[in-house]
């Protein structure tokens, strides 16, 4: 058998075809430095009109984690920057989160008068949750007194991120599906780990209620693991290790009372029938021996 790290072992197979494999993952220790906005959700696109001029343009937010004020602080510096490459023109946003109840506002300020319109593309469905919103919205300006904000429709959510998920493409699970990253895929995920400590700590985790997962391999060869979030089945820990304990039964659907007469039962069949004859033959000639001997201490 070979691990994910290339050791070799001993590979581990059922000891009856009746049988099948658990595997539980026992504890975890991780490294919580992967980030919530990544360079897979990270590209923001957008269309902009300024007066009679458009253009379909991006903003690259920088990868890491964010509260929502430092993240509508990078959004409102990122397409400032983007607008004035663009035009040439230095806006000004106020972009806010009201505390009271959970949602953003985006607004075009200014001083003077000119025509700005700018559509947010939900092309980032990670980002969009993050602010607040499920479909594509636009703000416009044309004075300090007529211009359109956008408030989120829902709840901002920084913290998507709330469980890892230690999975292994090594076993073979056949009743289990899941709907967390993609719809409706068969399972590959041995534990749902929860996060509960803040970024740039460790995670250490203990499997609470011994859950374990039945799998349908007959050889267990290798084993590899690895760990995924709720938004990605990839996971960036910065070159840090992460480490877990795992258990592998064998198990048995037959209560252990059948599987001991099955044992007893195989052991008496399979003793070997030229051995139990010569054992009647040595009793039978003992036996006839020691009949004349008794008829020769009788004379």
């Amino acid at each position: 058998m070979y691990s994910s790290n290339g050791s070799d072992h001993k590979n581990i197979v059922l000891t009856n075809p009746n049988n099948f494999f658990t595997v539980r993952v026992g504890s975890c220790e991780i490294p919580y430095t992967f980030a919530l906005i990544t360079s897979s959700n990270n590209t923001i696109t957008f269309s902009a009109t300024y007066n009679t001029v458009s253009y379909s343009s991006q903003i690259t937010i920088t990868t890491g984690n964010y509260n929502i004020l430092t993240l509508l602080d990078e959004i409102s510096t990122r397409l400032k920057a983007q607008l004035y490459s663009l035009y040439g023109v230095n806006f000004t946003f106020s972009f806010t989160y009201d505390r009271t109840n959970g949602k953003c506002t985006f607004t075009i300020t200014g001083t003077t008068s000119f025509n700005l319109s700018i559509t947010i593309n939900n092309n980032s469905p990670v980002f969009m949750t993050c602010i607040g919103f499920s479909s594509a919205f636009t703000i416009t300006y044309t004075t300090p007194l007529v211009f359109t904000s956008a408030t989120s429709t829902q709840n901002v959510n920084v913290s998507q991120n709330t469980a890892l998920y230690v999975r292994s493409e090594s076993f073979t699970q056949t009743t289990n599906s899941e709907n967390i990253v993609d719809a409706s895929n068969v399972s590959d995920i041995l534990a749902k780990v929860q996060i509960a400590t803040p970024p740039q700590s460790y995670i250490l985790w203990t499997n609470p209620s011994d859950l374990e997962v039945n799998v349908s391999n007959r050889v267990i060869d290798i084993i590899s693991l690895y760990l995924g979030t709720s938004t990605s089945y990839t996971l960036d820990l910065g070159n840090l290790n992460w480490s877990c304990r795992l258990t592998i039964h064998e198990k048995s659907y037959e209560p252990l009372s059948e599987q001991h007469n099955d044992l007893a039962k195989n052991m008496i069949g399979d003793l070997p029938n030229p051995l139990l004859e010569k054992r009647t033959a040595l009793v039978e000639q003992l036996k006839g021996l020691k009949d004349e001997l008794l008829k020769s201490s009788d004379k």
